[in-house]
């Protein structure tokens, strides 16, 4: 249990709660901890979804079938990733994709029934825990409308200068970590990673911005300003 709490204690899910009040809330929710095989599916496309996922240990591949039959993975979750947080309030709860372990893996389980009811004790800490949740959930959806916005944008460069002002706005900081990897944010922008890599470098070349891996220096916040219009 103590291995558990030591990794999730720095989600977002258990924000501003106490190491002891986690361990309350996993006996409490009746947490499980389950392990996988390489390859082992956890959920298959169209199951219906009762329990949010936490990665304790390993990866594990969100992947979808396209309509000939080649399987994509969509993305992958790493160590304290959530996974399932969505699809437990949906109105159907069906995965739209399996999800697959990478290697040995190991994850933590909370059932939906934790963050629909309260314990007999009404503790504040529960009521924190749900009020987490309902943070992450709105993020989803305000990046979900930040996406929309991207997309409408015309050309690839505009699509970058207004992802990275978006997050720019976010941390008020000009040196920030991308939340994704590139071929993760190549798919959010719907574009291939070698057109993103390209447009990167030119935009660098251009002294606009600075990446090093996840790590952006916005060199120009007004030439920034200037593609996104």
């Amino acid at each position: 249990m103590s291995n558990t709490i030591n990794i999730i204690k720095d989600n977002i899910l258990f924000d501003g709660i106490k190491e002891e009040e986690i361990e309350k809330i996993l006996l409490c929710g009746n947490g499980i901890v389950k392990k996988f095989d390489n390859n082992q599916i956890i959920f298959e496309r169209q199951d219906i979804i009762n329990n949010i996922g936490i990665v304790l240990e390993g990866e594990f591949n969100l992947v979808t079938q396209k309509y000939n039959g080649t399987r994509v993975i969509i993305t992958t979750l790493e160590l304290n990733d959530l996974f399932g947080e969505a699809l437990i309030f949906s109105s159907t709860k069906e995965a739209p994709y399996d999800l697959v372990s990478s290697g040995e893996s190991k994850a933590l389980f909370l059932p939906y029934s934790i963050f629909t009811g309260m314990c007999s004790e009404v503790c504040n800490f529960h009521r924190k825990l749900i009020s987490n949740m309902l943070s992450i959930l709105s993020d989803k959806i305000i990046m979900l409308n930040n996406k929309m916005t991207i997309l409408n944008a015309e050309t690839l460069k505009e699509r970058i200068a207004i992802y990275l002002i978006s997050i720019y706005k976010k941390t008020k900081k000009l040196t920030f970590d991308i939340p994704m990897k590139r071929q993760e944010l190549a798919e959010f922008l719907n574009v291939t990673r070698p057109s993103l890599s390209r447009e990167i470098s030119k935009m660098q070349k251009d002294k606009i911005i600075e990446i090093n891996r996840s790590k952006v220096i916005i060199i120009s916040l007004e030439k920034l300003y200037e593609l996104a219009e």
